[in-house]
């Protein structure tokens, strides 16, 4: 990527001239501490040490590599201001450096942001592979190393390691690193270091409890499903961040799911037993053979967010509300069956229209067939009586006195005709209508 212009700010400008100012000081702050037999960084140490010749610095800082950066910038210590700086954006951090000389920015990225230790490290990168060398980048140095030193993978513990219940599993010579950042943990460590055997023998595991277990079967339906790992590759190569690798993982694992018959419930699994889940789904007396049916009959997965046999038939297309529309259709005519037609004055059809309304919809039903009627004295009584037998709410103002002592008096006898079928039924109302007069 080019790099863009930009105007320095105040903070920006004097950060820049402290680390010059740092440099100019302790120049071989930059060299790595080797711990391996041969050091490859003699050669720049010695380069450093002329660095007190004015003459001798300003001959480095014409040349391109990670010592001409460190110069030009020890150049800068004496400098008021840096009234702009060059910008490029690296991964996903906004990086900010002097342009100066014919240095490459890597070097001079490397060495202005000598504080971060993942931009650091790209000065060393070039060296480091032409060297055969590995290096660590610490906060407060890089460390040149056979193996990767265990202050180093402390470090990296501290800065990336996950303690929640998903997350991504880096493995490599004994170590673990558990992540789940919402970038690309894997590719923000590796700029930490220059390490080419740890791809070669690091892992990658996933782990996300995708499905709990809540019923113990003899052989477990999804047991090869729930084994699956998806394909590290796009995540090693930083294509993936950590959460949607796991998400992956997990949708992955859904996908296989769905061609099994298991039923799944908020993320439960409860096998495929019918009359387990016929408990937990709890079906409404009209949706009991149509929830059956389907658990029965289903060949793949039943998945629900929660248990529901509204939410079951709804995914297959069965209007609740219309099985239960249908199903008191059904159950108010095998009701009414089992009451004959009664013959009578207005007293006994009153009576008659108040029990079937009771018997097919409940206290309900009695409202809606009193409700508008115009009413005497007699059928006010039998209304109340009705009320009372069937504990229903009643206005008591609506009533007069002599209304509510009668209706008192047909209570008991209302409840003779709600109780009865047949012409058990018929012989109860036309009791009823005689005492109240007819």
């Amino acid at each position: 990527m080019q790099y863009k212009i930009r105007i320095a700010t105040k903070q920006h400008e004097k950060k820049i001239i402290n680390m010059a100012k740092k440099l100019k000081k302790n120049p071989y702050m930059i060299l790595p501490e080797c711990r391996s037999k041969k050091n490859p960084f003699e050669k720049m140490k010695k380069t450093i040490d002329k660095f007190e010749d004015e003459s001798f610095l300003q001959k480095v800082a014409k040349g391109k590599d990670l010592l001409a950066a460190l110069a030009l910038t020890i150049l800068m210590a004496n400098e008021k201001k840096i009234p702009y700086l060059a910008y490029k954006k690296i991964g996903n951090e906004s990086v900010l450096y002097a342009k100066r000389g014919k240095a490459k920015d890597e070097y001079l990225i490397a060495i202005q942001n000598w504080d971060k230790p993942n931009l650091r490290l790209l000065g060393y990168t070039n060296f480091a592979k032409k060297k055969k060398v590995n290096l660590f980048s610490m906060p407060d140095k890089i460390i040149c190393a056979d193996e990767m030193p265990e202050e180093f993978i402390k470090f990296l513990k501290e800065k990336f390691e996950c303690r929640e219940k998903e997350y991504i599993s880096i493995k490599w010579n004994g170590n673990e690193i558990k992540v789940c950042g919402d970038g690309n943990s894997l590719a923000e460590m590796s700029q930490y270091f220059y390490y080419p055997d740890f791809w070669k023998k690091a892992s990658i595991d996933v782990f996300a409890e995708v499905i709990k277990c809540q019923k113990k079967c003899e052989k477990c339906i999804i047991e090869n499903e729930l084994k699956q790992k998806p394909d590290p590759s796009f995540y090693v190569k930083g294509r993936q961040t950590d959460r949607k690798y796991i998400q992956n993982y997990k949708d992955m694992v859904m996908w296989s799911i769905e061609k099994k018959k298991v039923f799944i419930v908020g993320g439960k699994c409860y096998g495929n037993d019918v009359d387990e889940m016929l408990s937990l789904l709890k079906p409404k007396e009209w949706e009991k053979d149509f929830v059956r049916e389907i658990l029965e009959n289903e060949k793949n997965a039943i998945i629900l967010e929660q248990p529901s046999s509204a939410k079951l038939l709804e995914k297959y297309g069965i209007d609740t509300n219309e099985l239960k529309r249908k199903w008191e259709e059904v159950k108010k005519k095998a009701l009414l069956s089992e009451l004959p037609s009664v013959e009578g004055g207005k007293l006994t059809k009153f009576i008659d229209e108040m029990a079937r309304a009771y018997i097919t919809e409940g206290v309900d039903g009695i409202m809606k067939a009193a409700k508008g009627k115009k009413m005497d004295v007699k059928e006010k009584a039998l209304l109340y009586a009705f009320l009372l037998a069937t504990d229903a709410r009643i206005e008591e103002w609506k009533y007069s006195k002599m209304e509510k002592e009668f209706g008192k008096e047909l209570a008991k006898h209302v409840e003779k005709i709600l109780e009865k079928r047949g012409q058990e039924y018929k012989k109860a109302v036309e009791e009823l209508a005689r005492m109240a007069g007819e």
